[in-house]
């Protein structure tokens, strides 16, 4: 059975909590852990369980080999290098991640890159200056089971891997995968000290008037936006079925006029009362527009906010570029 104590073993244990004084905003570098996993076993899980990583978690990289290599690359040198730079490895587990024991009793004499990866990151120093080591002494090693039994006896597990049995290891199967990521990776947060990205948004209290306001059928919104005035203008949900949102990208000539853009935008809405959600990057302003009060389906007030953007964006590219 599996040890139910920490993410790691318990010499990382050690080595970690004797370390004092360190400050997480001393790293200029970020948290990165490196996948180890068998491609035809879990490669989609592991490409999954690094966008969940770095989507959820702030100021981390995740290195999986076929993300990695180049053209040319020789592999055992390109795997170590990026085990080096690893504070953390991943033992990503699948039905086929080794032997199993109901196949054959016997384990290949053949390398298995696997075994390597393992073995270095367990022995390798994190080959990284002192204030870009996060405080630890040592690799942490995690062990996840994915879509199978969390029990290392399933396998014809090498001599020169028993330590993994040792260590707690983390469950999840693809089937929960929603449900289950969040409190998986609170949990290596915690045993990290990594922080959390925001879960949600925060918004104004809700305004009763806009709460009564019903939203717009999609087949009445669909022919509105065909108006000219409308130009530019699209559904999206990003994802959610439950939810719609009008969204356009404004392009302007130069930033001192997608900044005048927000400027003027930002002091109709203090009158409109109602808010976009938007993004500025250097010349281009990305505005999504919904109703939150009204289950985040689309009103009047997105309607009529969209207008007057259009209006304010063709204002401001006939003046004079700056």
């Amino acid at each position: 059975m599996q040890p139910r104590g920490g993410l790691c073993n318990d010499d990382f244990l050690e080595k970690t909590s004797n370390h004092q004084g360190f400050s997480r905003g001393d790293s200029v570098q970020p948290f990165t852990f490196f996948i180890s996993y068998r491609r035809q076993d879990t490669a989609p899980i592991a490409l999954l369980l690094k966008s969940e990583i770095e989507k959820r978690l702030q100021f981390v990289r995740v290195s999986v080999d076929v993300d990695e290599m180049k053209p040319g690359d020789r592999f055992p040198d390109r795997l170590r290098a990026l085990i080096d730079g690893a504070h953390a490895t991943i033992v990503l587990i699948g039905k086929n991640w080794m032997p199993r024991q109901e196949a054959s009793q016997e384990i290949p004499a053949t390398p298995d890159w696997i075994v390597e990866e393992l073995l270095y990151s367990r022995t390798a120093e994190i080959k990284l200056p002192e204030p870009d080591r996060f405080g630890l002494a040592g690799r942490a090693i995690i062990p996840l089971f994915a879509d199978c039994a969390r029990d290392f006896r399933q396998f014809c597990l090498r001599p020169e891997l028993a330590f993994l049995a040792e260590m707690h290891s983390e469950h999840i199967d693809y089937a929960g995968w929603p449900s289950a990521i969040g409190p998986l990776l609170d949990r290596l947060a915690v045993r990290l000290s990594l922080k959390k990205r925001p879960d949600a948004d925060e918004y104004p209290k809700p305004d009763l008037a806009k709460a009564r306001t019903q939203p717009l059928p999609d087949a009445e919104l669909g022919q509105i936006l065909r108006y000219d005035d409308f130009d530019g203008w699209y559904i999206d949900n990003f994802g959610n079925a439950e939810v719609r949102y009008l969204v356009k990208t404004f392009k302007f000539p130069h930033f001192n006029q997608a900044a005048e853009f927000m400027a003027l935008v930002s002091e109709h809405c203090k009158v409109l009362d109602h808010h976009p959600e938007w993004r500025n990057v250097f010349n281009h302003v990305m505005v999504s527009l919904t109703t939150w009060d009204a289950q985040r389906r689309v009103t009047i007030y997105d309607l009529n906010l969209a207008l007057y953007m259009n209006m304010a964006a063709k204002t401001i590219v006939k003046k004079r570029p700056l």
